[in-house]
């Protein structure tokens, strides 16, 4: 299971550094949330994600 999370923050990891390259098309992680928290849905979705994984990762 910590070999799947590894990868999975590897992958982000890798993805947000692709984003950073001079003329990337694909956008950072910092663009994603300010677009998801441009709409109310998205604001709740994102409460949701940071409930979530508190919950998950922190009350332990």
């Amino acid at each position: 299971m910590a070999v799947a999370y590894g990868l999975a923050v590897g992958g982000l990891i890798v993805l947000e550094a692709l984003a950073r390259r001079p003329g990337s098309a694909l956008p950072t992680a910092g663009e994603c949330l300010a677009w998801a928290m441009g709409h109310p849905a998205g604001r709740v979705l994102v409460v949701l994600a940071w409930w979530w994984a508190g919950w998950h990762f922190l009350a332990r």
